[in-house]
């Protein structure tokens, strides 16, 4: 089956999280996306290696999947005009680079769309091409702390940050969402345009609930550990085995709760009369729901929630979640890859289609897999071939 994006060309100039995590839900979808890194490999590729000497480590394998790999160097004049060359054969092109350094590889929309007049370019950075932090460097974890969501996070006086990329993956998610909206533009007008995504204005947007909390009511909200900060009890709940994480937000769904636990006597307990009351006193909640879920164990608290219709759900280790069998039916497939001993576990891609479902079909590719091939479709002959790969262009 043709995926939705076939005939669809991208060049991937991007590295880590944010701008692989964008142009891998393209190639799910079937664009060809064209991974160009340096000769021999670009440094992200080792990132949590794997123990069996695969070439990759688990985070390119996880996002480098259905991608075709290019080696080019583009600091150098004759790179560049490779990359010219297969640039008119585009559609997108994304990179994740400071802007100086984009435009010191010849990434700079005005001069690509120069010679491309209807190229899509997606530019994704840590704080926006303008203002006085734009030349800074940046990760996921500088974005997370400089949002406001860190210090609402962990504990009072121990602020704490995720350990998943999620300002990483959201922000790559955005730009994909950037590209196809450009690309519907582009097929409607004929016109391309600059497309930009950033990691703190990801993060700030996840957070803007709280902004205007702050901004509104001056909270001064701090952690609150696994309780949330808009009701209760929503805690994660230590059971005689585990622990489960339960949530009662809303009357409703509060009096189901304390009828369940037997404490309808608190019903009318005033420092729990609404969501905000029984946010600010939710330690105290979550130490009587604590004492009633002591009894049993996780297999036996989660029917008893169930029934009473209260959202809940175990803490899971990651090999839990592997093993969970929802998850196994639902949401993993096995895919073979080339240098490793056994499947990979992908998830499938996160947006379901009837029609034209994305596929994960193959692996990430080494440094320079499908330069011959790549390079052959733009025109560039043999003995063009074998010169850039004597010059060590490719």
């Amino acid at each position: 089956m043709a995926g939705m994006l076939e005939g669809i060309r991208v060049l991937d100039v991007t590295r880590f999280v944010a701008g692989p995590a964008a142009t891998v839900l393209l190639a799910d979808l079937g664009a060809d996306v064209i991974r160009i890194e340096s000769p021999g490999g670009a440094e992200d590729r080792s990132t949590l290696p794997f123990k069996e000497g695969f070439h990759g480590g688990v985070g390119f394998t996880q996002l480098g999947r259905n991608k075709r790999g290019l080696s080019l160097d583009l600091s150098k004049e004759q790179g560049r005009a490779v990359f010219d060359r297969l640039l008119t054969t585009a559609d997108i092109v994304v990179a994740n680079l400071p802007r100086r350094t984009a435009a010191s590889l010849g990434l700079d929309y005005e001069r690509m769309a120069a010679i491309k007049p209807d190229i899509i370019f997606v530019h994704m950075t840590t704080f926006g091409n303008d203002g006085p932090y734009a030349d800074r460097l940046g990760f996921d974890a500088i974005a997370q702390v400089m949002s406001g969501l860190t210090a609402i996070s962990g504990e009072p006086g121990k602020p704490m940050k995720h350990n998943s990329a999620w300002v990483d993956m959201s922000t790559g998610f955005l730009a994909a969402f950037g590209a196809m909206a450009a690309l519907h533009h582009r097929n409607r007008t004929g016109e391309g345009q600059k497309v930009e995504t950033n990691l703190l204005q990801t993060a700030m947007t996840v957070g803007n609930y709280f902004l205007f909390d702050q901004y509104f009511n001056a909270t001064n909200r701090t952690g609150t550990g696994n309780r949330a900060q808009s009701g209760g009890p929503a805690d994660l709940i230590q059971t005689k085995d585990g622990w489960v994480y339960m949530v009662a937000l809303g009357d409703p769904m509060f009096r189901r709760f304390m009828r369940m636990i037997g404490r309808e006597d608190l019903l009318d307990d005033p420092r729990f009369a609404n969501d905000d009351l029984r946010a600010d006193n939710g330690a105290a909640l979550s130490e009587i729901v604590t004492a009633w879920a002591r009894q049993y164990s996780n297999a036996e608290i989660l029917p008893i929630l169930e029934a009473n219709r209260i959202p809940a759900g175990p803490l899971l280790t990651p090999q839990e979640a592997l093993d969970d069998p929802h998850v196994r039916d639902q949401f993993i497939v096995e895919v073979p890859v080339d240098g490793l001993s056994r499947p990979a576990p992908y998830i499938k891609p996160p947006v379901t289609f009837s029609k034209t479902p994305g596929i994960i079909r193959k692996g990430p590719p080494r440094p320079g897999e499908d330069a011959g091939n790549v390079l052959k479709e733009a025109g560039f002959t043999p003995e063009e071939i074998t010169a850039l790969r004597d010059q060590k262009i490719i």
